[in-house]
């Protein structure tokens, strides 16, 4: 069952557990089973050093001329319908009030796998949104989030959303694979990202 998880102090974010339902969760799995062999590294925009971060990745507004026929991206789109989410985060901060206004998102996917992270880094957006997903049974340990500003851990939970202010600094845990999977297994963990921002 899907459950709200609003934080206020000492920053305003919010945790909802197993957000999608699992229909939608398939329909997203087996398009990233497609795209993950199409993954490479994408250096970071305003990193301080080409070692800041290690994983794959792939573009989705790039991808698709036409996003309709991503189910991940009608899947994502499928949370600004969500009224108790955006009544959740009005509650919770002023700050969520300039959802209403944003009016642009990118949407890309991270894949993540031995030993990939991301050190601490803030994204170039508004609001930022991350879904984690995995392909079960679960084949690594690590890629918890932590929110290096102020010390928070966030454990990596599969169907989970964040939300936060893109200005907060957040890092990715080193992951660690249990078994010896080829490079671009499709076993790792996938961190579906949007961005929110005004034009």
């Amino acid at each position: 069952m899907k459950k709200y998880i609003p934080h206020t102090e000492p920053i305003p974010y919010l945790l909802v557990k197993n957000y999608f339902d699992d229909k939608d969760v398939d329909s997203m799995l087996k398009e990233l089973r497609f795209l993950t062999p199409k993954m490479t590294f994408i250096d970071g925009t305003n990193l301080p050093s080409k070692d800041h971060k290690k994983n794959t990745q792939i573009g989705l507004d790039t991808l698709y001329q036409d996003r309709e026929t991503s189910n991940i991206l009608n899947t994502m789109n499928k949370i600004y319908d969500d009224s108790e989410l955006v009544q959740t985060l009005h509650d919770m901060s002023w700050f969520y009030k300039v959802w209403e206004y944003t009016n642009l998102d990118q949407s890309f996917v991270a894949y993540y796998e031995n030993s990939d992270y991301y050190k601490a880094h803030r994204d170039i957006a508004v609001i930022s949104i991350m879904y984690w997903l995995w392909e079960e049974p679960k084949s690594f340990t690590g890629g918890n989030i932590h929110l290096t500003d102020y010390d928070i851990e966030i454990p990596l939970e599969r169907n989970q959303l964040l939300i936060i202010p893109s200005s907060i600094s957040h890092a990715v845990a080193p992951i660690k694979m249990i078994d010896n999977n080829k490079k671009l297994s499709g076993m790792g963990r996938y961190c579906i990202a949007r961005f929110l921002k005004l034009q």
